[in-house]
């Protein structure tokens, strides 16, 4: 099972290739984004906002500050995450003829395929934990907790859309792994809609039909969440995991050659 792993690992290659240069840019221009912020430009701009909308807090501009620096915090993760690469290396090898013929059973197949999601989100995480580090001792628009938050929450959201992923390639079997993708991140999206639903209803009629403008709390609010409440987004991870396994399984085991 742990061959099988590197090979997963392996198909992603070029991505990885991909995932060093990624790591050196977004490195240098998050440094130079919070240096900035704290004594360039940035910082200029910051104090003009405040000086000319008098809707916009301290608090406001500290935020959109978060926010950019998220963007940069969550290119590392999600430029190596993608297990999409994964089934169709695979394909392409015709990997699915040959494995039934392994002395590895298919639970084993299947969880190998799931490992491979930790271990990439896993190693996205580490990278990402050390640019916190440097970024805590440049910066204090972010304490490390809320940095550890934003690590959690990313990878976690990254795992969860692997896992689905992973489910909707077995179902649909190989060459149509492009399907699988969008009804991954479209089940995502409906979840977020069923769970958020006031949020958005809020959002959309307050600000976008009665022009009422945005209370700044609640426009905040999502962000606050995705830093604070790491450990929920997490357990989702697991949970979705775990089901999503057993359900490739099912599936695998009655249509066969599909991993």
């Amino acid at each position: 099972m742990k061959g099988l792993v590197i090979k997963d690992i392996m198909c992603l290659k070029k991505q990885l290739t991909t995932f060093a240069f990624v790591i050196a840019g977004v490195v240098i221009i998050s440094i130079l984004y919070v240096l900035s912020s704290r004594f360039g430009n940035l910082a200029t701009v910051g104090e003009a906002l405040l000086d000319e909308n008098n809707n916009m807090s301290q608090v406001d501009v500290k935020n959109l500050g978060s926010m950019a620096l998220v963007m940069f915090m969550l290119i590392p993760i999600v430029s190596l995450g993608d297990m999409l690469n994964v089934f169709v290396a695979d394909g392409k090898a015709g990997f699915f003829k040959v494995s039934a013929s392994l002395p590895v059973s298919m639970k084993k197949r299947m969880l190998s395929r799931f490992l491979t999601i930790f271990v990439l989100c896993g190693i996205g995480a580490a990278v990402d934990l050390a640019l916190a580090l440097v970024l805590c001792t440049l910066t204090d628009i972010m304490s490390f907790g809320s940095f550890l938050g934003i690590i959690i929450s990313s990878a976690s959201i990254l795992g969860i859309y692997s896992a689905i992923m992973i489910l909707f390639c077995v179902l649909l079997g190989y060459g149509r792994e492009q399907y699988a993708q969008l009804f991954s991140l479209l089940t995502i999206i409906l979840f977020f809609v069923i769970v958020k639903f006031r949020t958005i209803k809020y959002v959309f009629v307050h600000i976008i039909i009665e022009e009422q403008g945005f209370e700044s709390g609640v426009f905040w609010k999502p962000l606050d969440y995705f830093r604070e409440k790491g450990y929920v987004f997490l357990t989702a991870m697991l949970i979705v995991s775990v089901l999503s396994y057993f359900l490739s399984l099912y599936i695998a085991e009655r249509k066969r050659g599909v991993i």
